[in-house]
C-alpha cells in the first residue's frame, strides 16, 4: 500500500485510491484485449498473404527465408508447443504468442522485408504508411499491459493518453472497431471518478 499511502496522504484515502487503481486497471485492460486480438490478427492475416504469395510450402511461422530473429523463432516454437492440441493449426499457436512478439515484428530490424512486403497492408488506414507511426504506441501499450499484468499501480498515468494509443492503433487497422470500442469505453468516466490526493 506503500505507493497509495504516499500519494493519498490517509491510510483510508489509500485504500480508496487502491480500488479506483483496480477499477481503472480493469477498464484499461478491456481495451488492450481487444486491441492485441486485432493487432495480431491484421499482423497474421497479412503474414498469411505474403507467404502465400511467395509460393512457398508450409507456414510464414517456419520462416524458410530466415527473416525472424531467433528470439521470434524460438517464441514461435514455444508457442505451437504450448497449444498441447493432437492437430494444432496455426490459429492456435496465434493465440499463444504474446503482445510482445507482435509488438517486436513492428521494430525497425524488419522495415525492409516484413513492413515493406506484408505488415504495412494490415494498416491500411495509416497515411502515410510509416512503421515509426504505429511502432511508438504499441511500445507504450505492450509497457502498459505488463504494468497491468504484474499489478502495478496505474494511478499517476494519464490514462486518456493511454486510451488514445489504443483508438489510434485501432484506426489504423480498422475505424469501425475503433469506433465501437470508443462507444463503450469506460476510461474517462472512471478517470472523472478517481479519488483526490493530496
Amino acid at each position: 500500500m506503500a505507493p497509495y499511502q504516499a500519494a493519498a496522504g490517509s491510510q483510508r484515502a489509500a485504500v480508496d485510491l487502491y480500488r479506483w487503481n483496480i477499477t481503472a486497471s480493469a477498464a484499461v485492460y478491456e481495451g488492450l484485449h481487444l486491441l492485441e486480438v486485432v493487432l495480431r490478427n491484421a499482423i497474421h492475416d497479412q503474414l498469411v498473404i505474403w507467404h502465400q504469395s511467395t509460393g512457398t510450402s508450409g507456414s510464414w511461422m517456419d520462416d524458410r527465408a530466415q527473416i525472424l530473429e531467433d528470439r521470434a523463432r524460438k517464441d514461435i516454437a514455444t508457442a505451437r508447443a504450448r497449444t498441447r492440441r493432437p492437430s494444432p493449426t496455426e490459429g492456435h499457436a496465434v493465440a499463444e504468442l504474446t503482445f510482445g512478439f507482435w509488438r517486436y515484428l513492428l521494430a525497425r530490424r524488419y522495415q525492409d522485408n516484413l513492413w515493406r512486403l506484408a505488415l504495412r497492408n494490415a494498416f491500411p488506414h495509416l497515411q502515410p504508411q510509416t512503421r515509426s507511426e504505429v511502432e511508438k504506441p504499441v511500445i507504450r501499450l505492450h509497457i502498459l499491459r505488463n504494468r497491468i499484468a504484474h499489478l502495478e499501480p496505474v494511478h499517476r498515468r494519464d490514462l486518456l493518453d493511454d486510451r488514445q494509443d489504443i483508438l489510434t492503433v485501432l484506426g489504423y487497422i480498422c475505424p469501425d472497431t475503433r469506433d465501437w470500442y470508443q462507444a463503450g469505453c469506460r476510461i474517462p468516466d472512471i478517470v472523472k471518478e478517481r479519488p483526490r490526493t493530496r
